[in-house]
């Protein structure tokens, strides 16, 4: 009897240690409150936009938070995103994309991650910190937040 009830009092544990190392941690990106996924007018200090959830189209979207600059303050978001920062509670990536639509995905950004046209750092491939693309820029027109993909993002 007592081996019975310590076998299921290990699995019970064990489950319960799967079940915390499962849970997904609060990711934090620079200058985005926790949980959301921010857009900014220029680098990450400037003027910004904050979204909780997928935002279809950007084109009703103003950077409405003066954050530590008010470079950009209340000028329009759609086709003026030039950094971005992701600060996911919900293990979500942030897909940008070209058109309202759903077609044409500019880039990504996994959570804790950010791209800050204002770096000068540009490492190889796709990382937290570097600049946005020149071809990127000034081009976000929507948000999704599909959970973890396969895309290779900043």
């Amino acid at each position: 009897m007592r081996t019975k009830l310590a076998a299921v009092a290990g699995v019970a544990a064990m489950t319960a240690t799967l079940g915390l190392a499962s849970a997904s941690p609060s990711a934090a990106g620079p200058n985005c409150a926790s949980g959301y996924h921010c857009v900014f007018f220029t680098d990450i200090n400037s003027a910004r936009q904050s979204f909780f959830n997928s935002d279809p189209d950007f084109s009703n979207d103003t950077f409405d938070e003066y954050n530590v600059s008010g470079n950009g303050y209340n000028s329009p978001v759609n086709n003026n995103v030039y950094s971005a920062s992701n600060s996911s509670t919900g293990n979500n990536e942030s897909h940008y994309w070209d058109n309202t639509n759903g077609t044409g995905f500019l880039f990504c950004l996994n959570p804790g991650h950010y791209v800050n046209s204002a770096s000068t750092v540009d490492q190889a491939g796709t990382q937290s910190g570097d600049p946005l693309p020149s071809g990127l820029r000034d081009r976000a027109s929507r948000l999704t937040l599909p959970g973890r993909t396969s895309t290779d993002c900043f």
